[in-house]
């Protein structure tokens, strides 16, 4: 008895020393784990502080071709971006075509003044003066629409919600459609009370409509800058009005959305913001000292143009966020035919030649085409681009 105590006291005793030894070797297990993690994790950082460096700081000398893809322009056509696409159009019709050359849809029409309006997944085609709209996705038509006036201005929304603004002969009606036809709501506008709409800017989600209206107050040009909400908040306001703002002895051409809840206008001394999903108020009001050459806008970004009266360059870009901060000047000389915010890149190209910077003013390349432009897109992965050129689709990248 006194053996069998004895023996199972030892035992016990065994089993002990083996439970302090399996977890000093967890512990050891869990150290090293915990360093090895950390290692790790100080590496990725490390790569990630040197990649990030690299990107914003990288200035590239060549733009190299990757591929050539076969495609010729129709004689005359304007041509549009689409996402990762095109559209071309001319008096005659209107093609949708892929960064491989393919239609990916075409349809053929009869127009003096072909209006077109791309945003998101759909676009709008109607005659000025005429009473058709045709709507379109990726997929091909999928709404034609009869306007009970001629068209004199049309805007698509991203999410495929059409204004317009028709001809009448005492009033200017603005109608919403939706992709289809169907109509959403209307409201007329009157010389006398609200004055002519000379800009019309629509919400990608199609809620939330603005018109810069120019009238004459006791003699002198004012303009004034509308907002109309078309949905839950506005419906039980007359002509589900919501928000203006005046600007005396201020013409304003352009009225702009840069997402559901943020606009921009541009006058003739004045850039303004616009900011709420409801009611719109104005958040800031930037002053301008010289005449605007042209504005651009995308991915938040606002950019003015001036011609650079110092003679530092030809031009200059000032870049605003979308509170109406500028976050930077950017000088430039050639004869730019389009300006293009895509991330955090702002691309600047004409037919023969392009120059890139970030929107915070970091200047990232400057070079040549081997052949006319008629577009250029940025591509599938960054600092890759699709040129529409006389000489095929070219993908090419920066080196």
């Amino acid at each position: 008895m006194a053996k069998k105590q004895q023996h199972e006291a030892e035992e016990k005793q065994n089993n002990v020393v083996d439970m302090a030894e399996f977890r000093r070797k967890q512990f050891k297990l869990k150290a090293r784990s915990v360093i090895a993690w950390t290692v790790l994790i100080v590496i990725l950082l490390v790569a990630g502080v040197i990649f990030l460096h690299d990107y914003f700081n990288k200035v590239y000398e060549t733009m190299e071709v990757t591929s050539v893809v076969d495609w010729k322009p129709t004689t005359g056509a304007t041509i549009l971006p689409y996402g990762t696409d095109f559209v071309s159009y001319s008096s005659d019709g209107i093609h949708c075509t892929n960064a491989k050359g393919q239609d990916i849809w075409s349809f053929s029409y009869v127009m003096q003044d072909p209006m077109v309006e791309v945003n998101g997944d759909y676009v709008a085609v109607a005659d000025r003066g005429g009473r058709n709209i045709y709507i379109y996705d990726r997929t091909g038509m999928i709404g034609e629409i009869s306007a009970p006036s001629p068209v004199q201005m049309l805007r698509m929304s991203a999410g495929g919600v059409v204004a317009a603004v028709l001809d009448d002969t005492n009033i200017t009606p603005v109608y919403l459609y939706y992709h289809d036809g169907t109509t959403i709501s209307y409201f007329r506008t009157t010389m006398s009370q609200s004055g002519y709409p000379s800009a019309i800017g629509i919400s990608d989600n199609g809620r939330l409509v603005g018109v810069s209206f120019l009238y004459v107050d006791n003699g002198r040009i004012t303009s004034r800058v509308a907002f109309y909400n078309f949905g839950e908040v506005g419906k039980n306001e007359t002509d589900n009005f919501v928000s203006g703002h005046e600007y005396p002895n201020e013409l304003v051409p352009m009225v702009e959305f840069l997402d559901d809840d943020t606009a921009f206008a541009v006058g003739n001394d004045r850039m303004m913001i616009y900011e709420g999903s409801q009611r719109p108020t104005s958040i800031s009001e930037n002053h301008l000292q010289d005449e605007v050459r042209s504005v651009y806008h995308g991915d938040g970004n606002v950019g003015l143009v001036y011609y650079d009266k110092d003679g530092q360059s030809k031009y200059i870009c000032d870049v605003y966020d979308q509170k109406g901060e500028k976050s930077c000047s950017i000088y430039f000389d050639i004869d730019y035919k389009e300006i293009r915010f895509s991330g955090d890149q702002m691309i600047i190209y004409n037919s023969s030649s392009c120059e890139i910077y970030t929107v915070k003013g970091k200047f990232k390349y400057k070079g040549s085409f081997e052949d006319s432009v008629y577009l250029m897109l940025p591509g599938s992965s960054p600092h890759s681009y699709v040129l529409v050129t006389e000489g095929g689709l070219k993908n090419v990248r920066l080196k």
